[in-house]
């Protein structure tokens, strides 16, 4: 029931942006400036809206973000290790491992699905928290460990994550919504009107770009490594996550079950492109294919095992 009620629309649309892209309705081209408005314009104003009217002793739980945290970061040492020592991988590809079974694709598919199962103020929040984790712990260590890869010096990383963080319009909109938050400044209803406006491209908008994108990506790979990647993300992610949440006391309910379900989405989208930079943008491309691919078969049981199923 759950799958025809709430996952099955939302693999609709993606379906719908694959044989759009597949067929030549829309081209190729058009994929990458779709998911800049997600990013750029309506996941900030999500995001913006959503801390700026949350009062803030209520915008951040400091348990959530260990546990996730702690989950997204043992994942990726476990399974980086087994890339590097059990299938004999470089530094390089094992590093990119560890980054893909980290990252969730937590905007264009963990919002939109969290959303029909969470309620929006739960989704968004839970968002909220995976993109400090993600931008300030996970994301830095994987550079790092493919800076270690090139053997490049050790301040270019670093100097590209910050300026990269200080650009990022997600990062810019959860920071300034905190700010109002935390100053306790009303935001004026126009304004809330607008931003609701521009949120409401969010969800549908991202999901038409997965399939475009899914369309796009290459099919061939090594099978060893993607399956370490697919089963590192879809499986030991979210089980990393649960065992956090069910040692963590005090931590809610509700949250321990959207972590969970933010964890067991498929990597980023923007995973080839990190990995390129090491040489490994092949590798990623058909991890990232195979991962969403399979997350329309794992994300049900996930849900169920959760209790997140509608009657």
């Amino acid at each position: 029931m759950v799958f025809l009620q709430t996952l099955l629309p939302i693999f609709a649309v993606i379906a719908i942006g694959f044989g759009a892209v597949r067929s030549g309705y829309l081209d190729r081209a058009h994929v990458a400036p779709a998911g800049q408005i997600v990013i750029r314009i309506a996941l900030p104003a999500l995001i913006f809206l959503a801390l700026a009217t949350t009062p803030a002793t209520e915008a951040f739980d400091l348990r959530f973000l260990l546990v996730y945290g702690a989950g997204s970061f043992a994942v990726m040492v476990i399974c980086a290790a087994c890339a590097r020592w059990a299938l004999r991988m470089t530094l390089a590809e094992a590093a990119v491992v560890g980054l893909g079974v980290s990252m969730a694709n937590s905007g264009f598919l963990g919002f939109p699905i969290g959303q029909a199962l969470l309620g929006p103020e739960t989704a968004i929040r839970i968002f909220a928290h995976c993109l400090i984790v993600e931008n300030l712990v996970i994301l830095p260590l994987a550079l790092l460990f493919l800076s270690l890869a090139q053997q490049e010096p050790s301040s270019s990383p670093y100097a590209r994550l910050v300026r990269d963080v200080l650009r990022n319009p997600l990062m810019l909109a959860l920071v300034a919504g905190g700010a109002v938050s935390l100053l306790g400044l009303p935001l004026p209803i126009p304004a809330q009107a607008t931003l609701k406006l521009l949120a409401q491209l969010s969800a549908p908008l991202a999901l038409l770009v997965i399939g475009g994108m899914l369309a796009s990506l290459p099919a061939s790979g090594r099978i060893g490594a993607v399956g370490l990647i697919v089963g590192g993300k879809l499986v030991l992610h979210p089980l990393a996550v649960g065992l956090g949440a069910a040692l963590m006391p005090g931590l809610s309910p509700q949250m321990a079950a959207g972590g969970i379900l933010f964890a067991a989405m498929p990597m980023i989208t923007i995973f080839p492109l990190l990995a390129a930079r090491a040489g490994q943008g092949q590798l990623a491309a058909f991890g990232l294919l195979v991962a969403t691919l399979g997350s329309f078969a794992s994300l049900p049981l996930v849900i169920h095992l959760l209790g997140l199923a509608q009657p």
